[in-house]
């Protein structure tokens, strides 16, 4: 019988988090059978918990190791925020009185991919720590054993994060490879308006009008605005970017029963969105806006910053309608709330009125261990810090950007001359380059009101609840693939996608899809369709199966 205990970070003011220790009394009855072993680790990476613990080491308080220790971790920044983040306030706060040292190895965001590949392929000179590595790295290079199982560690020396997973299912079954093993620690900000669609519609409603219209409330509506826009002078009614993502068209596809993404799950089975019935219906009312004109010519060759130049490039408004996040960013500062959201989808020609229940947001892959770390288990308690619930909150929300309040809720400090909203933000956190977990009840105690006094705000609660009624539940879950799987996926998906893409573009700017679309389906499954859905198909089945465990 042998009695343990473990300690726990409470929140306490920013920068000088506090200790609890409670007593958990585990009693253990411990078989000892000569010759078995962890058959399901990967070899190299079973020796995470072999051996005794380095004297150096603390399993709880501070300092986590008596004599200082340095770990590489490699990774990439924000340009915004740049590469000295052992300057960040955030950082500060969590290496402070660990005795461990960083020696962090940041690549430009650009240059990541290719620095990270290199490194992985030789698998030599690792560092101890990878940050913000691909789904299937989290899987291939797991199995392989250059990235360490985490889950004996997180139980052992990560109470916060066990605490968040805890409250938390879904970040453990997204974390979670196929095999049964942690290989790597998320980002995860669980606030729950982060559900609803980045991708908005915004029309304006000054030109609205000037030409006696109402906010539309039906795709025929809309298609009435953007001919009465035409007809007035607008210059392009209605603007976006073709599988632009929040600046996309997806917000219209709702209005025929379905959504912009590859894959959806409805009733527990997997469908391949560009071969249904629904999304036909699209691309044929899409044609019918570009056939009249109404829509940008150049949709198809726009990148984003080409699409906010036009939105700001005149002292008035010469854009209609667009799709995006909200107005404030990215259209002229005269002008922008002229812009103003119809909230609900657009109904469609059936009555359909849909909008995703998007996954939360997790980064999956954001904080590795390598095989080369000879202090695993000090990494971990060194990472649980930033799991601390006020810590989540500040790499999320910016120490600067923020000010506590006597009710525990927190005000927005606006930028001051000479930054932008973004550069503010990110000034002192890494922000979305390095692990976090970021809670509802965490969102809630931001007050968001003073952001666009008077305006309904797309970072509000209320903005939630009103989309809330139309979210469906149809978005493919966050999933780890098998190598198998993976092996199947990179197969198929850009020959179809690729294939789709181009009638699809087609189809929006000369039509045909009427006649085209039998053999369309003939072509795809010649492709090989059934077992790039089958792929996913299965894949969800075993998550479904883990999930319920």
């Amino acid at each position: 019988m042998i009695a343990f205990f473990s300690t726990h970070l409470i929140e306490g003011k920013y920068g000088k988090m506090k200790w609890k220790r409670s007593w958990l009394t585990l009693f253990l009855i411990v078989s000892v059978i000569a010759g078995c072993s962890d058959t399901d680790a990967p070899k190299e990476s079973q020796g995470q918990s072999e051996g005794p613990i380095n004297e150096n080491f603390n399993e709880t308080g501070l300092p986590i190791v008596n004599e200082p220790i340095t770990l590489r971790i490699a990774g990439s920044y924000d340009a915004r925020t740049g590469s000295n983040w052992n300057e960040l306030e955030t950082i500060k706060a969590i290496n402070e009185g660990t005795n461990i040292n960083i020696e962090w190895q940041l690549s430009p965001g650009s240059d990541w991919a290719e620095k990270r590949n290199l490194l992985l392929a030789a698998s030599k000179d690792l560092p101890d720590v990878m940050l913000k590595v691909t789904t299937s790295d989290v899987v291939t290079y797991g199995s392989q054993g250059v990235f360490i199982p985490l889950e004996d560690l997180i139980d052992k020396y990560a109470p916060n994060l066990v605490h968040f997973l805890e409250q938390y299912p879904e970040v453990r079954n997204a974390i979670t490879a196929p095999d049964g093993h942690i290989y790597s620690l998320p980002l995860a900000n669980m606030a729950e308006y982060k559900r609803s669609d980045g991708n908005i519609l915004w029309i304006n409603t000054t030109w609205l009008e000037k030409v006696g219209m109402e906010m539309p409330t039906t795709t025929d509506e809309f298609r009435e605005a953007l001919r009465a826009f035409k007809a007035q002078g607008m210059e392009i009614p209605l603007t976006g970017i073709y599988n632009g993502g929040q600046y996309g068209f997806g917000f219209l596809y709702g209005s025929f029963g379905t959504l912009d993404q590859k894959f959806l799950v409805k009733d527990d089975k997997v469908e391949f969105v560009r071969a249904t019935p629904e999304y036909k219906e699209v691309i044929k009312y899409l044609h019918s806006l570009y056939a009249e004109g109404l829509i940008d010519q150049e949709a198809f060759s726009l990148e984003s910053q080409q699409m906010f130049s036009k939105l700001s490039a005149g002292e008035e408004a010469t854009i209609g309608a667009f799709f995006g996040w909200s107005p404030d960013q990215i259209t002229g500062v005269g002008y922008n709330w002229d812009y103003e959201s119809p909230i609900a989808p657009l109904k469609g020609p059936d009555g359909q009125q849909a909008s995703g229940y998007m996954n939360a947001q997790i980064d999956v892959g954001i904080f590795t261990i390598t095989k080369a770390n000879k202090h695993p288990e000090a990494t971990m308690r060194w990472v649980d810090r930033a799991f601390e619930p006020e810590m989540s909150f500040m790499l999320r929300q910016g120490p600067n950007r923020v000010k506590k309040l006597p009710d525990n809720t927190y005000e927005i400090v606006p930028e001051p001359e000479g930054f932008s909203a973004g550069e503010w933000r990110v000034k002192e956190t890494p922000y979305n380059s390095f692990v976090y977990g970021f809670t509802n009840e965490q969102q809630e105690q931001l007050d968001v009101t003073n952001l666009k006094e008077g305006r309904l705000d797309p970072d509000s609660p209320e903005w939630y609840e009103l989309r809330k009624p139309y979210l469906e539940k149809w978005i493919y879950p966050q999933v780890l693939f098998t190598n198998e799987q993976y092996n199947g996926i990179n197969r198929y998906q850009t020959d179809i996608g690729n294939y789709t893409d181009q009638t699809a573009g087609k189809w929006i700017t000369t039509g045909g899809i009427e006649e085209e679309w039998e053999q369309y389906i003939k072509t795809l499954n010649q492709m090989g369709l059934e077992d790039y859905i089958g792929i996913y198909q299965q894949a969800y089945d075993t998550y479904m199966k883990n999930a319920s465990k």
